[in-house]
């Protein structure tokens, strides 16, 4: 166990499906871990499991050298640990600002009495919540968009704003699931900027679930591949791509 995240011999099982088998996974302070294969081989379901919707079978998840076995969703958001959706889950008919400002409710706490009777701890915790939203929103290029209903934007601001959602919790880690799919190639080479400003900038590690090569090539500091819910390699983008087994389980000739 030395990455701020481990997953130590990590099985999850379905009865007698067996979705991840023995999976161990180190993802290291300030950098970008992607985690690639075909459909089905397990992804999506690690990222369940580090996030505390499933639990696992066999083995250990740590986080921050803390155990995650059995501790709810929300908790682990408390600890650091946020995720995004393969799917869009934004709250359309809310503005964007709004959507960000959802999030922050969460860090911003000041309790049913004291918003009431807008009390003074009240107004100064929206105050702060007014400000983190104008940063995030000028992080992800949103600012002038900050009055639209979220179903309005287009898919590649849609994905800027779940990541500025994501952000609202000052995460330390953030858990990617697809967020380039559906983009055009200008959009992609966006989202490469904005994935390399969150690790070089914000200093937030990073584990990326993506079926698009040039962001996970374009990003990644260390690729780990799984297939049929194995780990059959792991590396830098070059190693991963010279590598006979993942190219004859993915990447192809």
């Amino acid at each position: 166990m030395s990455g701020l995240l481990s997953l130590c011999d990590v099985t999850v099982r379905f009865g007698g499906l067996v979705a991840v088998n023995k999976v161990t996974i180190d993802v290291h302070e300030g950098t970008i871990h992607s985690l690639i294969g075909p459909n089905g081989a397990g992804k999506t379901t690690i990222i369940n499991t580090v996030t505390g919707v499933y639990s696992p079978t066999e083995g250990s998840v740590f986080f921050g050298g803390l155990p995650l076995a059995g501790v709810n969703p929300d908790r682990i958001c408390r600890r650091g640990l946020t995720r995004t959706f393969q799917n869009t889950e934004l709250f359309g008919e809310m503005s964007v600002a709004d959507n960000i400002r959802v999030g922050l409710h969460g860090v911003e706490e000041y309790g049913l009495p004291a918003a009431s009777v807008r009390s003074w701890s009240c107004r100064a915790a929206e105050r702060r919540i007014d400000g983190r939203v104008e940063e995030l929103l000028e992080a992800v290029k949103l600012s002038d968009q900050r009055h639209i209903e979220a179903r309005a934007l287009p898919l590649a601001k849609m994905r800027k704003l779940e990541l500025a959602r994501a952000l609202a919790s000052k995460p330390k880690m953030l858990l990617l699931d697809e967020p380039a799919a559906g983009l055009r190639a200008s959009e992609i080479d966006d989202m490469n900027l904005m994935l390399r400003m969150l690790r070089d900038q914000l200093r937030i590690s990073i584990l990326l679930v993506d079926h698009v090569m040039p962001v996970v090539m374009g990003v990644s500091d260390k690729i780990t591949v799984m297939n049929f819910g194995q780990k059959i390699a792991e590396g830098t983008p070059k190693e991963v791509q010279a590598n006979p087994e993942v190219i004859a389980a993915y990447l192809g000739a």
